[in-house]
């Protein structure tokens, strides 16, 4: 049985049709690379075509269809971004070409989830409305004031000495695990970009009920703060990762819980709204979102028989800053876009403007003379 019949190359037609030797301009024209990068090649040693003549007035370049052929192994190594220098291995067959070419797409999509992850922390910069040097240099100054706010609590306290507590081995332990979590979160190729951080969170959480304390699933800021700038968590992470690792781990847990108090919050306002979606919050409701919104961010809520004035102020000032984070990030289409792509949520930026003002009128203790 005759077989199939071999299909023709570029190379075979280019050798078959064209006259050779050919000169640097005919292959700049054959090519498209110019006669300044081949002069550029053949100075780094890398494409050293044969000369018409030594002592000749005319002793121009001549190149072989061999030439051609290494010319284009450059232009592809080159387009992949490796160095001059790095090609005469791979060019005269010392490195396999498939496996350099392999090893490079590897870093290239590094480079790529590095790209995204910067992306997505510059989205979370913008949404927490501070400077994107700032934060990426030294974190925000809300994230400060509420990883302070966790360590007064009595959960934290109570992980201190529970570390406090473990041996070495224990230790070791503890940290070998976050290590995996980030090299895994650094290194994932997944399509889905949000799935990957989820996946990533969703094992952040159980790390941290594990050597932490129990929260649940809304409750993430606390893992926010670990990363705050000058942590042990912080300082581990830019050892494994880089010095950005933190404030990318920042962002992914951010996102997440964006999303999660977002549909959660959408779940309450839809059973209390009316008709028309356009309802206002009474006392009671308001009293009832502050003090849901604090409990779910781990908000230290002290009981109803302990809360005076300045306390409730201040959970209000809290609640405002979450409020305003989630507006901001319902008013940013493309952040919607990754942590709502089928569009649940059924509240928009504006009923968090109201509900932030609702709260900052409520006057829940009289002033007493």
């Amino acid at each position: 049985m005759p077989g199939k019949p071999r299909t023709q190359t570029s190379n075979d037609l280019i050798r078959e049709n064209c006259e050779w030797p050919m000169t640097a301009g005919q292959v700049a024209k054959l090519t498209g690379v110019t006669t300044r990068a081949l002069q550029h090649y053949d100075d780094k040693g890398l494409l050293c075509p044969a000369r018409s003549g030594e002592g000749v007035a005319n002793n121009r370049k001549l190149y072989s269809p061999e030439d051609v052929d290494r010319l284009k192994q450059i232009v592809v190594l080159s387009s992949y971004g490796f160095e001059l220098k790095d090609m005469p291995p791979i060019l005269d067959g010392e490195r396999s070409l498939v496996e350099a070419l392999a090893e490079r797409i590897e870093e290239l999509r590094a480079q790529e989830r590095y790209l995204q992850n910067l992306i997505l922390f510059a989205r979370y910069a913008a949404i927490v409305g501070d400077d994107l040097f700032e934060t990426l240099a030294f974190g925000t100054s809300d994230v400060d004031a509420f990883a302070e706010l966790v360590r007064s609590s009595p959960a934290y306290a109570d992980k201190t000495i529970r570390w406090e507590s473990m041996d070495d081995a224990g230790l070791e332990q503890l940290w070998d695990e976050l290590g995996a979590i980030i090299v895994d979160f650094l290194g994932g190729d997944e399509e889905d970009i949000f799935a990957h951080i989820e996946s990533t969170v969703r094992r952040l959480r159980v790390w941290f009920c594990t050597y932490f304390f129990e929260i649940d699933d809304l409750d993430l800021l606390g893992i926010w703060t670990l990363f705050e700038d000058g942590s042990e968590e912080a300082e581990f992470a830019g050892e494994v990762g880089g010095e950005a690792t933190p404030g990318f781990l920042q962002s992914a847990v951010f996102l997440v819980w964006l999303k999660s108090m977002i549909l959660k919050l959408s779940s309450i306002v839809e059973v209390g709204a009316e008709a028309d979606a356009k309802f206002s919050l009474s006392e009671n409701q308001v009293v009832a979102l502050v003090d849901f919104v604090c409990r779910s961010c781990g908000y230290p809520v002290p009981e109803a028989a302990e809360l005076d004035g300045d306390e409730w102020a201040t959970m209000v000032e809290f609640f405002e800053t979450v409020a305003g984070y989630l507006g901001n990030a319902l008013s940013d289409e493309e952040t919607i876009a990754l942590i709502d792509p089928d569009s649940e949520s059924s509240v928009d930026g504006a009923f968090f403007e109201r509900a932030a003002q609702a709260a900052r009128e409520v006057e829940l203790f009289s002033e007493r003379g």
